[in-house]
């Protein structure tokens, strides 16, 4: 599968190689710069969109570009439509990582099961110049500004505006974990950025996340078809062939999962070995320690 896309791409950025694209989908949405509206904790999904993306992320896959262990996030979703809170959290690489996965799903898998799954995103991806509000506007999302951007703004009154609607979100959130939706998250909270080693450690405001649901899948995202080069006007970055590859582990009981993260990291406060816990597991996936693990089991 994707045979196809061996041939190279043209040079430039995404706006290069896919303006024609990205045209049609302004063109679809008539919101290719629209006003944001911080009022709104939960972002509607624009699935008439959604295939003209997953076209686009289509293009950039390479041959062996798959899922792997898919059927434990069905399982999560599964016991999100019983009522459970559930969470799912992945490494992140880049901005085409969410449509990257639906386009995966739709080509292999259940995409029922994506359409059960709201993304927790930052208001920047709505604020940013260009298409990428579009691409954030295909998908279900719980909106915040994370701590980091909090604590950049200079004024005063956005900073507690920004605040208060923050826990109006995370008040939502947890009426949604119980109305059948699997809440997904990057731990870290931004894209992986090489020789930017805080770029991979997860935030420590996660494990205020996972003490909240009840079930826990985590992913690893192999490989990258946009690597990140800027922190706006996204859709100027350049656009790769690569393979991807979502693997997926089992489901675990969070609860459960923080006490062993707890005694992983002894003497370090829970918020602290969550945070050092998840992405620890979450490199753990990479297909090379799964194979090396396996080599080492049959030996």
């Amino acid at each position: 599968m994707y045979e196809q896309n061996c041939s190279p791409l043209p040079s430039g950025d995404c706006l290069d190689v896919f303006g024609d694209r990205l045209a049609e989908i302004e063109h679809l949405t008539h919101q290719a710069r629209h006003a944001v509206d911080f009022s709104g904790a939960v972002q509607e999904a624009n699935t008439a969109t959604q295939p003209f993306f997953a076209r686009i992320c289509r293009r950039l896959l390479l041959p062996g570009s798959g899922l792997v262990g898919f059927e434990h996030v069905a399982t999560l979703a599964r016991l999100a439509e019983q009522g459970a809170g559930c969470l799912l959290c992945l490494n992140h690489q880049s901005t085409l990582d969410v449509p990257t996965l639906y386009a995966l799903i739709e080509d292999q898998a259940d995409l029922a099961v994506f359409h059960r799954i709201i993304w927790v995103s930052g208001r920047k991806l709505d604020e940013d110049p260009g298409v990428t509000p579009l691409l954030a506007g295909c998908f279900q999302r719980i909106v915040v500004t994370p701590k980091a951007e909090l604590l950049a703004l200079e004024n005063e009154a956005e900073r507690r505006e920004r605040s208060r609607l923050n826990m109006r979100t995370y008040r939502v959130m947890h009426d949604l974990r119980r109305q059948g939706w699997v809440v997904a998250l990057f731990p870290a909270g931004t894209r992986l950025r090489p020789g930017n080693d805080a770029s991979g450690r997860a935030i420590e405001e996660i494990d205020s996340y996972l003490k909240r649901f009840d079930y826990l899948v985590l992913g690893h995202v192999d490989g990258c078809t946009l690597p990140p080069t800027r922190d706006h006007d996204l859709s100027r970055e350049t656009p790769r062939l690569d393979r991807i590859v979502f693997t997926f582990a089992p489901v675990v009981e969070t609860e459960r999962w923080r006490a062993a993260a707890a005694l992983r990291y002894p003497g370090r406060s829970q918020r602290c070995a969550s945070a050092h816990a998840i992405m620890a597991e979450i490199a753990a996936l990479r297909p090379e320690n799964i194979l090396a693990g396996t080599a080492t089991s049959q030996a």
